[in-house]
């Protein structure tokens, strides 16, 4: 159908240039002094002509293209990134290496980014915890740093919480490319925890979560007194 409109589009240019090359042509020869002006004249309204019938489509066809770039994607309507801040260590000896592991007490930093166009309203926050387990060790201080928007992430409540810090709660709104930073202070008193957050959200009439995590890897935290001694 496409090619039948342009053959059709094309042979009505063709018969409306034909026929005002035809006319212009018997003018010069008849009067060559007086036809320049009203050959230009015609060739403009030709043209007029052929536009007027091209200029709709086209404008159709831009409207299409926006409306398609402006449509919701199947994936999640943001980018989430994260950052674990004011951060001492617990350092574990496994026995086929050493490791450091954030102590509980420490922020972690999650920004979220609206991938856009439509706005995307955070509705919740939630906490899974994947597994714990008994993780005696040494701790290690280091500098801690003012948190931004404020959460507590309570590991050892069942289920785990994600309290909101200094009136601070969902829902957030946040439109295409704007950011909202949260500072979430991750605590226990048992064990190595290995856990992950789930962040829920509603964009366009949709609903979904994202999983938030360490580049694919759940987070982990060792409580500073492990097992729960003193």
């Amino acid at each position: 159908m496409p090619r039948a409109d342009g053959r059709h589009r094309a042979l009505m240019w063709g018969g409306t240039g034909g026929a005002a090359a035809a006319v212009v042509t018997a003018a010069l020869l008849w009067a060559p002094g007086q036809a320049l002006a009203w050959a230009a004249g015609v060739l403009a309204a030709a043209s007029a002509a052929y536009l007027g019938q091209q200029a709709p489509q086209q404008l159709q066809e831009a409207l299409a293209r926006r409306r398609a770039a402006r449509q919701p994607t199947a994936g999640d309507p943001l980018a989430v990134a994260v950052e674990i801040r004011d951060h001492d260590y617990v350092t574990l000896d496994l026995g086929d290496r050493v490791v450091d592991i954030p102590a509980a007490g420490h922020t972690l930093r999650v920004v979220v980014t609206a991938t856009g166009p439509p706005a995307v309203v955070l509705t919740g926050l939630r906490a899974e915890v994947l597994s714990r387990a008994e993780a005696p060790g040494d701790l290690a201080r280091h500098a801690a740093e003012v948190p931004v928007r404020r959460f507590e992430v309570l590991l050892d409540s069942d289920p785990p919480r994600v309290r909101a810090l200094a009136g601070s709660d969902f829902p957030y709104r946040i439109a295409a490319d704007e950011s909202e930073v949260l500072d979430l202070l991750v605590s226990t008193e048992r064990g190595l925890v290995r856990w992950v957050l789930w962040l829920d959200w509603t964009s366009a009439g949709r609903q979904g979560r994202t999983r938030i995590d360490l580049q694919g890897h759940a987070f982990r935290t060792a409580a500073r007194l492990p097992g729960g001694t003193r």
